[in-house]
């Protein structure tokens, strides 16, 4: 399960300027409490449409999420204010301009490199070409815009409390020095490595989730096995 504050948001900044890092800061309301102030330090990037700037957060219609999903106390309960981990996608939802045959090639290069490192070849990888480009190629006539990850201001972190995300209205999200996001372009290699740690994120995120979940089936007397999926 990942923390989803939204509602409890107050206001925040997000600082990408240094290049691998994001600090910053957010404040989250809490019913009953005093407002809740979280400190970031961050390993990773924002993505293309935002790299290198600051994102300045405001949410102007407070509530404590617990409210609306009929709970007692607050939503922040036992939320770290020192937040120190690792970036997941972080956009505020630009589009990087239409499809193009020069972005369909830049995202082809991407995925040969992660071909190659995952091993495939032969038959399978020539079937994977094919349908790649068939799908790139119908965006490209249509005419589509493309996200880096969603059309929407999206913000995930994975920290010591679990993974936390952010979906907000673009009006909640203002971008300091945007012109920075152009100001150095990731090789393909370098947008790889990146999306790589996200997924090592991802992943020790829901290792450490059903390493909990065995633990406590332990405990309540059961043989510690479990299963389960993601619901977002």
């Amino acid at each position: 399960m990942a923390w989803r504050p939204h509602n409890n948001l107050i206001d925040g900044r997000l600082d990408n300027r240094t290049p691998g890092k994001v600090t910053g800061w957010m404040r989250f309301f809490r019913r009953g409490q005093s407002p809740l102030k979280a400190v970031f330090d961050l390993a990773g990037d924002f993505h293309e449409d935002i790299r290198g700037t600051e994102l300045v957060l405001e949410n102007p219609e407070l509530s404590d999420r617990n409210a609306e999903l009929d709970r007692e106390g607050t939503y922040m309960e036992g939320f770290d204010p020192a937040q120190r981990g690792t970036v997941g996608d972080i956009t505020a939802g630009l589009p990087l301009g239409r499809w193009t045959e020069e972005l369909a090639a830049k995202l082809k290069a991407q995925l040969e490199i992660m071909w190659r490192a995952n091993g495939i070849s032969g038959a399978k990888l020539e079937e994977q070409r094919q349908e790649v480009d068939a799908a790139y190629a119908a965006k490209i006539a249509a005419g589509e815009p493309y996200y880096p990850y969603v059309s929407y201001p999206y913000i995930e972190w994975y920290s010591d409390n679990g993974r936390v995300v952010l979906e907000l209205e673009p009006s909640q999200v203002a971008i300091v020095d945007v012109e920075a996001s152009s100001r150095k372009e990731k090789t393909a290699a370098e947008m790889v490595a990146d999306r790589k740690k996200r997924a090592q994120a991802f992943g020790s995120f829901m290792s450490g989730m059903v390493r909990d979940l065995s633990e406590a089936n332990r405990r309540e007397g059961g043989d510690g096995n479990v299963s389960g999926i993601v619901i977002e």
